[in-house]
């Protein structure tokens, strides 16, 4: 008997740990609305945003485009002040994804998938409407789109006025957070902000300009 009530003491603990670690479970799932976070998707037709990045144990920093091109596919190129490329990635149609340079120390798989995954998210990309669901909390709504592993959640107050945060979540909770300030509707944020939760990966983005289209 007295091994049984350890025993089941010890896995109540655990259901309660288990628990208290989700910081989604408290929420209401409620009806969503495709037009409310379609709002708020960027337009990056042709940025340019001064950029300082702490990725794997080395501070960076210069200037990031983002840049819509004729096939259609969105170009993200990282580049130091001397103009010397640290990473070109492109998004194209569909879930594609091209790595047209990177920076030898970050040409690791671990780092990519972040960063691709991070620059998704911020893309408004991989939003599959027929899984899309909303959760709410006291003052703020999730909009979640559930991915391969995790889900993204764009996070709104209950107007639907607000692109607060975005997340990048496990099934219990968020592993990466990114901000975006400015007039977000059909235009680009004047910054964006990404932090990681988890490790040491963190970018701050300042608009500078519009690239002229040519």
């Amino acid at each position: 008997m007295q091994k049984f009530r350890i025993r089941f003491f010890l896995f109540l603990n655990a259901v309660i740990v288990i628990s208290s670690c989700n910081q989604y479970r408290h929420m209401q799932k409620i009806q969503s609305d495709e037009s409310c976070i379609q709002k708020f998707k960027p337009v990056f037709t042709q940025v340019m945003y001064r950029t300082s990045a702490d990725v794997i144990g080395k501070h960076l920093s210069g200037l990031l485009v983002f840049k819509f091109m004729a096939d259609s596919s969105t170009r993200v190129v990282f580049s130091n002040e001397m103009g010397f490329s640290l990473f070109d990635f492109g998004f194209g149609p569909g879930n594609e994804f091209m790595v047209y340079q990177i920076l030898p120390q970050f040409d690791k798989k671990s780092v990519i998938k972040t960063l691709r995954k991070d620059f998704e998210l911020i893309l408004f990309r991989n939003m599959d409407y027929p899984q899309y669901f909303t959760l709410k909390d006291s003052s703020l709504l999730y909009h979640a789109f559930p991915q391969t592993q995790g889900i993204n959640y764009y996070i709104t107050d209950t107007n639907c006025r607000q692109l607060v945060k975005m997340q990048r979540a496990s099934n219990k909770k968020p592993v990466m957070e990114a901000y975006e300030i400015g007039d977000i509707q059909g235009n680009s944020p004047d910054s964006i902000q990404i932090r990681h939760l988890n490790f040491s990966l963190n970018i701050s983005l300042k608009k500078i300009t519009q690239i002229a289209s040519q």
